[in-house]
């Protein structure tokens, strides 16, 4: 009983001890600012210090505390093995009587110096995050401690070899601070087995460097021994295991609670929202890179990146996480129709069908190669036969030159846009033959297809000069320009 007493007695006098570290601590603090010089990096040094003296007492309680709990274990087993030794004569005479408190007899710390206990070390790592596991169990395997720790495996650089021989540094460091004498240490790593009972030799300088921390710790033990079982023996597996797993959920939330700045808005954006470009790894906001994907495909021209300067290309498959199903078919087909030449596009001249080819996939198409000398070709996908020349319907028995001659508008609408683009002085570009239309600036014509051209007499322009005489612009359209301008102020 006086034990028990001076075992509450030495609890009360550490937590009391406990309380005074943390009071003294800040007493000390706030007694030394008085004379020490009002510099905030020297106050932080002292706050440093005071918190490494605070955690590393905190260490050492939770190692008594885990060595306290182990005795109590190994009391417990030991005088369960007593009472199994006890007669059943002696046990019914004397049973009702027979106690043992912690602390007298077989249930003193020398008991424990004559108990062999099993150290189960297991690492694990893939290319980003790792985990380790140590469960030390006694000799009737029950398990007297566990750890799970995760890790980064991309920070450490580590490769199954050094995740391995880490974990076991952890388990040897845990038993030392449980004070245990006698360890089998049990792996299910063939080559580490073979470190451990000195069939091989590590060869790697950073693999050898760990092995020698593992042999200084191996003589603090009286005796250690390794021995070798399979996975599903290997009671550190699952918890190595669900340590990789935790370390894979952490890093998923940190990544989505990451923010960026948005090059174009400005905007601080959580990452799982910023679109990153492949080829040169810009990145901006989905919503920003929505707009400008929608505003280039709206003028016919196909997206790249928004950063100035920067010309890499964006592909379709990337850009179909912010893209609407309308935005995604328009610039597949505008991807399309820039995989083709300008002078080998055609279209199917049939309104229900109105695909897009190239002249040179159709050749063939026919299978006479009379007809398609003639210019007949079929469509693909309706199956109309038309005329490459004309871009019209086939015209059966009749060439095309007598063709345009019967029909110099084919068809109406045709007639109806050239009259309109005359009426509005539209032009139309040499080399696609799209429509353009110019409300303010200047003459120099930038199409769709690359072409540049003037937009008064249609002469091609050759790195960025004109190759005609015309005026470049006229001071009415700089002057409308101007006065359509939003005013600032």
């Amino acid at each position: 009983m006086d034990e028990d007493f001076d075992l509450a007695y030495s609890l009360q006098f550490e937590e009391a001890l406990k309380a005074s570290l943390l009071d003294g601590g800040v007493m000390l603090t706030n007694a030394d600012s008085a004379t020490l010089p009002s510099d905030l990096l020297q106050k932080e040094n002292l706050q440093r210090y005071d918190q490494e003296l605070l955690d590393q007492y905190l260490a050492e309680e939770e190692a008594k505390r885990l060595q306290l709990d182990l005795n109590r274990q190994i009391h417990d087993r030991a005088f369960a093995c007593e009472i199994v030794k006890v007669p059943d004569e002696e046990w019914g005479k004397t049973g009702n009587k027979l106690k043992r408190p912690y602390g007298e007899g077989s249930s003193s710390s020398a008991n424990r110096e004559g108990l062999r206990f099993r150290v189960y070390a297991k690492g694990l790592v893939d290319q980003i995050d790792g985990g380790i596991g140590v469960a030390i169990c006694d000799g009737n395997d029950n398990l007297v401690f566990e750890l799970s720790k995760n890790f980064s495996g991309k920070e450490s650089q580590s490769n199954h070899e050094l995740v391995e021989l880490k974990a076991l540094i952890e388990g040897l460091e845990i038993a030392v601070l449980l004070g245990l004498n006698m360890i089998d240490i049990v792996t299910d790593n063939p080559l580490l087995h073979e470190y451990m009972t000195v069939k091989n030799r590590p060869m790697k300088a950073n693999v050898a460097t760990l092995f020698d921390q593992i042999k200084l710790l191996l003589r603090k033990f009286t005796s250690s021994n390794a021995s070798l079982v399979n996975q599903n023996e290997m009671k550190a597996f699952k918890l190595a295991m669900n340590a990789m797993a935790s370390s894979t959920v952490n890093r998923s939330r940190e990544e989505n609670n990451r923010t960026e700045n948005c090059a174009i808005c400005f905007e601080d954006t959580y990452a799982d929202q910023m679109f990153q470009i492949a080829g040169c790894l810009h990145s901006f906001c989905t919503s920003c890179m929505s707009k400008h994907v929608q505003f280039k495909l709206l003028q016919g021209i196909l997206p790249k990146c928004p950063s100035d300067k920067c010309k890499s290309e964006l592909t379709l498959d990337s850009c179909k996480t912010f893209l609407t199903r309308q935005l995604f078919d328009i610039m597949s087909q505008r991807m399309k129709e820039a995989s083709i030449p300008a002078e080998e596009k055609i279209y199917c001249p049939y309104p229900r069908c109105s695909t897009l080819h190239s002249k040179s996939e159709l050749k063939g198409s026919m299978g006479n190669f009379n007809s398609e000398v003639l210019g007949a070709r079929k469509c693909p996908k309706c199956n109309g036969i038309f005329c490459v020349n004309c871009k019209v319907a086939w015209h059966s028995n009749m060439s095309c030159l007598d063709y345009k001659k019967l029909n110099p508008y084919p068809c109406k609408e045709d007639k109806k846009l050239t009259s309109l683009a005359t009426q509005n002085l539209w032009r139309q570009c040499p080399k696609c033959s799209h429509m353009v239309s110019l409300a303010t600036g200047c003459y120099h014509i930038y199409c769709r297809c690359g072409h540049e051209f003037c937009y008064t007499c249609g002469a091609e322009w050759k790195k960025k000069k004109a190759t005609c005489t015309c005026p470049i612009w006229d001071e009415r359209n700089i002057i409308y320009a101007n006065q359509n301008r939003p005013q600032r102020g």
